[in-house]
């Protein structure tokens, strides 16, 4: 899959992304706009089990990595923010089921959502461990609660507000607009 889109969010933001599936696995570029300012850029990169392998997102207040480790059991990376304050090392506890948010842009949860779809069936409800990075380039631990109202139809719970999201069966947002990323 190569595939490009945009669609409008529901804080009035503008979401433009592209999504290409490797030999290594998946991976999402996103940029987000409101009022024709870039308030986020976002790379993320997905192993062949779905769980993310690298985080790069950059905000007005800097630049955030984040990666797991060899052995899975920690994330870390660092913060350059755009203030003159230097380098911030990041490290948290990480394991299988945790996942990460990036507060006000979706594709984060999406991947979690869609990595989910064949264990949690249609009705269920699963309570998760992520860490949500806000705009600040701030993380901060905490749980979501996970739903699965229909074949692609999700709510998650918690945190600063709840979402609904619509997935295909690619785990693609429905709605907005698609380019292939190359010509027929």
């Amino acid at each position: 899959m190569r595939l490009a889109g945009a669609l409008g969010l529901a804080d009035g933001a503008w979401l433009t992304w592209s999504v290409a599936d490797g030999h290594r696995g998946r991976r999402w570029r996103a940029v987000s706009t409101l009022a024709g300012a870039i308030t986020h850029a976002l790379l993320l990169e997905v192993d062949l089990a779905g769980r993310p392998a690298r985080l790069e997102l950059t905000t007005p207040a800097g630049m955030l990595t984040l990666h797991p480790s060899a052995d899975q059991r920690e994330i870390h990376g660092n913060v350059v923010g755009t203030t003159g304050e230097g380098v911030r090392p990041l490290a948290f506890p990480w394991g299988p089921e945790h996942e990460l948010e990036v507060v006000g842009l979706p594709l984060a949860t999406i991947v979690a959502l869609h990595r989910r779809r064949a264990s949690l069936p249609v009705g269920q409800g699963l309570d998760v461990d992520v860490l949500a990075i806000g705009p600040e380039l701030d993380v901060m631990a905490g749980r979501r609660r996970f739903e699965r109202l229909g074949q692609g139809r999700w709510r998650v719970a918690g945190g600063a507000s709840g979402i609904e999201v619509q997935l295909d069966d690619d785990g693609l947002p429905t709605g907005g607009i698609r380019w292939p990323l190359e010509p027929d």
